[in-house]
């Protein structure tokens, strides 16, 4: 799994170092274009400005030196006067650059190391006027910053780089988390699945040795295959539940969750009084959520399977359905030992099952019915935690958003909104809806 997450993380970082490159280059090809263009744009207006009035002595605003000088119709060069002296600052390049000037026309020309523009214009006389303008500058700031500009790419791409890198054990430990449940999920799937094929192959073993005794005789033993196919079947059936729970796209309608939580209450009546618990509930009436009604009444009835399974002897389970203006609360409750602090933060992990008072006592539990309970809550958007009450015994706390319906009723009617711990507990942290010990 380690070399797995490291070629993801590789490939995560080359994708994102890729991405980044490719907008850093079209951010600086962006900058290096718009100061190139720029540049050409006002030594053009310069040109024509030199060239609309020749009279004139125009100058550059960027400092560029810039002059004008002309060819008659009997081919003499000449320098206009007014600009004299910016032409005379070239020294022996002088007639060069007049020279090469004329020749070009119209256009840039490179002259003994210097860069230029120029552009002509021709006179009713035949005269021709050529406007020139000094672009070494112009190159060199352009070099300039085309070299800054790549020491900047080059550094941003390696920050980037390496940025993307330590974010990617951040960004792919979704990725990670997944990976390990699932190497969990087959490694805790093995171990309960080794257990029943041990069984059924001892047990088969057995009855081969004897290959004359009757069906009769071997009851025994095809009673104990039977229990362990039972046994691998539930468990494949919770596996399955889970893996739909968490993958497939939940179709939400409106569900009367009251309806639904009496509805399951009411299938646990009869197990409580042969266990001789105590069932209490209090549902409120008209809570409706979005949801997919046979999922909620499946964790409802797992919620208070799970109350039922771990509450003492002769003790009381409760159940507990509001709701405020938002969200429905829905609390399920059983007397007996708390679930420790250390518990409360796993019961929820996939075949997990504590060494304690919580633990497996009739040894069919997979340590999955929680988590798939957790699934549901998690797709309804709802959250649910789980604490114990010492001397007092476990609470299971859920709430899921109400439908947009009922939460405009519930304001209309004026609800209270319940507090975080008015569900299940008083002031001094007694639990208010399970009766005193003494209480009949």
């Amino acid at each position: 799994m380690e070399a797995s997450l490291r070629q993801l993380r590789i490939r995560f970082t080359a994708s994102m170092g890729l991405l980044s490159g490719i907008l850093l280059l079209l951010l600086c090809g962006i900058l290096c274009t718009a100061i190139f263009l720029s540049s050409e744009l006002t030594s053009g207006t310069v040109l024509e400005t030199m060239l609309d009035r020749p009279s004139d002595e125009i100058a550059d605003d960027m400092g560029r030196p810039c002059f004008l000088i002309f060819t008659t119709p009997e081919g003499k060069i000449g320098v206009v006067p007014a600009y004299e002296d910016r032409l005379t600052a070239y020294g022996e390049n002088r007639d060069a650059i007049m020279h090469a000037a004329t020749v070009k026309r119209d256009g840039k020309f490179k002259c003994n190391g210097f860069y230029f523009r120029v552009q002509s214009q021709s006179a009713p006389d035949g005269t021709v006027i050529y406007a020139v303008i000094d672009r070494t500058s112009d190159r060199q700031n352009l070099v300039t910053v085309a070299s800054l500009v790549v020491l900047i790419y080059v550094t941003s791409l390696i920050v980037a780089v390496l940025f993307f890198y330590l974010y990617s054990s951040y960004a792919l430990a979704p990725v990670a988390d997944s990976m390990q449940k699932q190497r969990d999920l087959i490694a805790n799937a093995s171990h309960e699945l080794k257990t029943p094929l041990t069984v059924i192959a001892t047990n088969l073993a057995v009855m081969k040795s004897e290959p004359q005794s009757t069906i009769e005789e071997n009851a025994k033993w095809m009673d104990a295959i039977e229990a362990q196919i039972k046994r691998m079947n539930g468990l494949i059936v919770s596996m399955l539940q889970l893996s739909k729970i968490e993958n497939a796209p939940l179709n939400p309608v409106d569900v009367d969750l009251s309806e639904v939580t009496e509805g399951a209450c009411l299938g646990f009546d009869a197990l409580c009084f042969e266990k001789g618990l105590r069932l209490i509930t209090h549902i409120a009436p008209g809570i409706h959520v979005m949801g997919d009604r046979d999922a909620l009444e499946r964790m409802i009835a797992s919620l208070l399977d799970n109350a039922t399974k771990y509450c003492n002897e002769h003790g009381r389970v409760g159940l507990k359905l509001t709701a405020d203006s938002r969200r429905a609360r829905l609390c399920v409750m059983n007397t007996g030992a708390a679930v420790s602090e250390e518990d409360a933060k796993h019961v929820f992990d996939r075949f997990y099952r504590s060494d304690g008072a919580r633990s497996n006592p009739d040894g069919n539990s997979f340590g999955l019915g929680l988590a798939i309970v957790k699934a549901t809550v998690t797709a309804h958007g709802g959250n649910i935690v789980c604490r114990g009450m010492e001397g007092k015994g476990t609470v299971f706390e859920v709430t899921l958003p109400l439908a947009k319906n009922s939460a405009r009723k519930t304001e209309q009617n004026g609800s209270t909104a319940v507090s975080d711990s008015a569900d299940i507990t008083s002031a001094d942290g007694d639990d208010c809806l399970l009766p005193p010990p003494d209480e009949d």
